[in-house]
């Protein structure tokens, strides 16, 4: 909030110095720039983002993305934007009715802008927009087209925590290895697991390989990613 009432070389140096106790920490890659935007004080996602309109979210997530060049890497989230919904995706897979117009009038500028300023890594949420797909955005190849064509990023993508798709309780997404299976094959070069007490990631990998092994994922699509991920480490390594 201090942020949004502040000039976007406000979020630059705020960013900055984030960015600056990340490296220190040993942190190279900040999952923080959020590049929602909503006008309504009820979203879930009010408190968190840096612009109520698409022209101050803007300007600030592609401040934001400036501040940390050269120190950390920046992702932009959460793709293709929770202000159009007030639903906690911790707790469901949030649906909006927004189309494809209402998106790219609303939610497109901050990303593009948070792109076109150097981000190297865009997180995809765990919401649907049912007037684009039907599909959680996180789970969309189609959404993952529409940022590689109109937002033009061909960099690494990740999803939110997969974890929080189990815990809306639909059982759809109860299974951890399917859901990171439909991730990667949506698009995604990577999936976050927030690891709780009782969470089987080796499940998650062995769901992944015996879809490579089936055709399922194509095997060279992982080595696309495979080779994404170490220009990503390699850009890590020149920071340092």
């Amino acid at each position: 909030e201090a942020l949004r009432a502040q000039s976007p070389d406000a979020a630059r140096q705020a960013f900055a110095t984030r960015a600056a106790l990340l490296k220190q920490a040993g942190v190279s890659v900040n999952f923080g720039i959020v590049a929602d935007v909503t006008a309504d004080p009820s979203s879930f996602i009010a408190d968190r983002i840096l612009g109520t309109d698409p022209a101050a979210s803007s300007a600030r997530a592609a401040a934001a993305v400036s501040g940390e060049h050269g120190t950390v890497l920046s992702t932009l989230k959460h793709f293709p934007g929770h202000g159009e919904t007030d639903a906690d995706s911790h707790l469901v897979v949030p649906t909006t009715p927004t189309t494809r117009a209402e998106w790219e009038a609303r939610d497109l500028p901050s990303f593009r802008a948070g792109v076109d300023a150097g981000a190297e890594v865009v997180m995809f949420g765990h919401l649907i927009y049912s007037g684009v797909d039907a599909l959680p955005a996180s789970l969309s190849p189609t959404w993952h087209r529409i940022l590689a064509d109109e937002v033009g990023f061909h960099g690494v993508t990740i999803t939110d925590d997969l974890r929080m798709l189990q815990d809306t309780a639909l059982p759809q997404y109860q299974d951890a290895g399917e859901n990171a299976v439909q991730a990667i094959a949506a698009g995604n070069t990577m999936v976050l697991d927030v690891i709780p007490t009782g969470s089987d990631p080796g499940a998650m990998i062995d769901a992944v390989v015996a879809a490579v092994q089936s055709g399922r994922i194509p095997p060279a699509q992982i080595d696309a990613d495979a080779r994404a991920l170490l220009v990503l480490r390699h850009s890590i390594a020149l920071k340092e």
